[in-house]
């Protein structure tokens, strides 16, 4: 294997999103094929990493070949991406890559094998709110009563039911959940594989878990909450999401679902408006001020989303450590709102290479400066990397 390329920060994709660098094809001339807004956002994540001294590059998952090492990656400049069919290697990652799968899951593991190699998420804040019945049991005073759904049996899942219904009796607030049933991804994300059922919900859950084989369930009761939160004058079912870095909200906005839907995801229709702290519902920041002081995880970058119900209790809906960075380009709100948040996640970047490479300096005898340009030796950095 020729000798790596050794960048600052490397930002690695799910490859089922994005096209490896190593694809020949002419006519792959960036990294996402169909979406881009996704090339834009991220190449201002690249320049905006250039323009504060660190080299960098963007690759996937399916490039993984060891601790921090990918087979090849895309730079941008000049608002053209660039394609380097050779390997890289860095000690930073920003990994925008949840895997479900075993084989994803394995080259995940493969890729952060190394002490040496920083995930720009916290890996157990990672953990926790990949899997929401896990955050579930970790927060239950705050979020939705919650059950995992495993098996197909109809006995099995009537078991379950009357967990949930355990759960409903010996809430604070049972009168906030109804008699419909949510059924979600135990894993997922975007608004997909989420799924409401009235009645027949034995039956209903059967037939969902054994078309989806590969998945794991949660069940949840439905709330109403279409008249809990007022944006403008007028009541829809509106999510509220808090990004928190560096232990303090610094981006809050809501997103509301199209007439007739409860997903408030974009991916699902959903409208987002940006808003001002002045606006937040005060039991929303409060509730989620003690979540962030409860995880206390303040050097990470991570979302809480919560509903309002229309008796006014607000709800963790889930947490989340890879919150969107791209923007609606006919937005100019959301378009500066998503620069602000990759530029402080740039700025984070920069602090801590810096930190690294204030200790490593007098070891090694090197400059301060940059000594992580890219180096024909392989093993002048044993410390960071492998």
């Amino acid at each position: 294997m020729p000798n790596s390329t050794v960048l600052d920060v490397v930002i690695v994709y799910n490859h089922h999103s994005a096209t490896s660098a190593s694809v020949a094809s002419k006519n792959v001339t960036s990294p996402f094929l169909t979406k881009d807004d996704y090339n834009k956002a991220y190449g201002y994540f690249l320049s905006s990493l250039k323009r504060s001294g660190l080299t960098a590059g963007f690759t996937t998952s399916s490039d993984i070949i060891g601790p921090g090492k990918f087979k090849s990656y895309w730079t941008y400049a000049q608002k053209s991406w660039t394609k380097h069919n050779f390997p890289c290697r860095s000690s930073q990652i920003f990994d925008k890559f949840s895997p479900t799968t075993k084989n994803g899951k394995e080259l995940r593991k493969l890729m952060l094998s190394s002490k040496t190699i920083k995930a720009f998420t916290d890996s157990s804040l990672f953990e926790l709110f990949f899997d929401k019945l896990k955050t579930f049991k970790s927060l239950p005073s705050f979020s939705i009563p919650t059950v995992g759904i495993a098996s197909s049996n109809h006995k099995t899942i009537n078991s379950r039911l009357e967990l949930l219904q355990t759960q409903i009796a010996t809430h604070l607030h049972p009168s906030d959940f109804s008699h419909t049933i949510i059924v979600k991804d135990r894993h997922g994300a975007g608004g997909n594989h989420i799924y409401k059922f009235s009645k027949d919900y034995v039956e209903s859950i059967s037939n969902l878990v054994l078309g989806n084989p590969k998945m794991s369930f949660i069940i949840q009761p439905f709330i109403h909450f279409d008249k809990g939160f007022k944006y403008l004058g007028e009541y829809a079912s509106t999510d509220i999401r808090l990004i928190y870095f560096n232990g303090k909200v610094v981006t809050a906005y809501l997103r509301m679902a199209e007439a007739g839907d409860f997903r408030c995801n974009q991916h699902q229709g959903g409208t987002l408006a940006y808003l001002s702290p002045d606006t937040l519902p005060s039991n929303v920041l409060a509730k989620a001020d003690k979540i962030a002081s409860i995880l206390n995880k303040k050097q990470t970058l991570f979302t809480l989303d919560f509903i309002v119900s229309n008796s006014g209790h607000s709800y963790l809906l889930e947490g989340n450590t890879g919150p969107g960075l791209t923007w609606d380009p006919t937005d100019q709100i959301d378009k500066l709102e998503a620069k602000k948040l990759v530029d402080l996640i740039v700025k984070e970047f920069k602090n801590r290479i810096d930190r690294v490479r204030s200790r490593l300096s007098p070891q090694y005898n090197l400059p301060a400066k940059n000594p992580f340009l890219p180096l024909a030796s392989e093993t002048l950095f044993p410390v960071l990397i492998p």
